[in-house]
């Protein structure tokens, strides 16, 4: 990396270290319009894409009810509601790897969150990898990106 890039690199990470996170409230006023998330579209829920504040990396989908986005903007970090679980699930509460919310955008039609964060540990997949989107199709195979940067074993047990 040239020294222009390293000097880009640290004054970015330093605005987002240093700056307040920006993160709208479920509604607001803009231009005269009341833009909210509409969490009826998908029965309660709607997707959120969870990509990496400094780098863009794609890093999982989750999903959020009312509950989980006020817990998300209360506590800074992304809490998600788990359709397995049937309960709200803060990432990161087993093994620690937690998403630091940076910035929050919503897209045009008010059912889907952008969620770009801080990712601690280095891993935001359970199965140990960076991003859950590991998997990359080529020439009709799946074939795996990247390198696991933890054993779930060992952080979840078996």
């Amino acid at each position: 990396m040239n020294a222009e890039c390293r000097l880009r690199s640290a004054e970015f990470k330093y605005k987002i270290e240093h700056s307040e996170i920006r993160i709208p409230k479920s509604a607001f006023e803009r231009g005269g319009s009341v833009i909210e998330i509409d969490f009826k579209k998908g029965d309660g829920l709607i997707p959120v894409i969870i990509q990496d504040a400094f780098t863009h990396e794609v890093l999982m989908l989750g999903y959020m009810n009312r509950e989980s986005w006020e817990k998300t903007l209360e506590t800074k970090r992304a809490t998600f509601w788990s359709r397995s679980r049937g309960k709200l699930w803060a990432k990161g509460e087993t093994s620690g790897h937690v998403q630091e919310v940076k910035e929050i955008y919503l897209d045009c039609d008010g059912d889907t969150l952008l969620v770009k964060v801080n990712q601690t540990g280095g891993a935001a997949c359970h199965t140990g990898f960076r991003s859950c989107f590991h998997h990359r199709h080529e020439k009709g195979e799946w074939k795996i990106e990247g390198e696991r940067i933890f054993d779930p074993k060992e952080v979840y047990g078996e």
